[in-house]
């Protein structure tokens, strides 16, 4: 696999932390927030990477090597929407070629490259997101993610929003035992309150249970 390492692209921020969603919730890692996202959804938290022009012109190698001095040997390439980025395919061959392991946090609007991603987390917007479904459903992307075995996490608000995860479940062939939902909410009295029915709602679908641990630890606060 070749490396371009002279590439370059703009990065909200690096940083390490534990994974607070998933099924690897709770695994020490380095965050790299990728520059730029046209998904918007209304309740997002993390608005500020959504901008293409804002954020930091990073040089892949100086990313790199920032990722070195504090690699715990599982790295998430998130967003924003990563996979906009003209850093998101040298960046993720580097770190493989590291050695490093690599999962990305993608909403599932473009199609997978052929990258040799350890794990593809795909958080398929509901209705609630606000986005119109011809900008968050895009069939033949989220057909080519079931084929990398990836795991598809939905943000819930509401229960009939679990309705709507076994439409697409049953209209995509999504493996019932990679879907995960996940209470929405920016403070730990909602994500707290919300977690009792979408407990049950996992436990009456098969579905798996996906804490937000970050909130519920630190509020909506951005890292530093």
């Amino acid at each position: 696999m070749s490396v371009v390492t002279e590439a370059h692209g703009r990065v909200a921020e690096v940083f390490a932390s534990l994974q607070g969603e998933g099924v690897t919730a709770g695994l020490p890692s380095v965050f790299i927030r990728l520059q730029g996202c046209s998904v918007g959804c209304v309740w997002c938290d993390t608005k500020y990477s959504w901008d293409p022009t804002k954020g930091e012109d990073r040089d892949l190698q100086n990313l790199l090597e920032e990722v070195t001095a504090i690699s715990t040997g599982n790295v998430v390439v998130t967003g924003g929407e990563p996979l906009e980025s003209p850093l998101f395919i040298p960046l993720v061959s580097a770190l493989k070629t590291r050695g490093d392991r690599v999962e990305v946090e993608t909403a599932g609007v473009l199609e997978p490259l052929d990258l040799p991603v350890d794990q593809w987390n795909v958080s398929l917007k509901l209705a609630h997101s606000g986005v119109p479904e011809s900008r968050r459903i895009r069939p033949r992307a989220i057909r080519a993610f079931v084929a990398r075995d990836a795991w598809f996490k939905f943000v819930v608000a509401q229960p009939g929003d679990v309705d709507e995860v076994i439409e697409l479940q049953k209209r995509f062939a999504l493996p019932r035992e990679r879907i995960l939902l996940m209470p929405e909410g920016i403070r730990s009295d909602e994500l707290l309150e919300r977690s009792r029915w979408v407990w049950e709602a996992c436990q009456t679908h098969g579905f798996r249970y996906s804490p937000r641990l970050q909130i519920l630890v630190w509020g909506p606060k951005r890292a530093t």
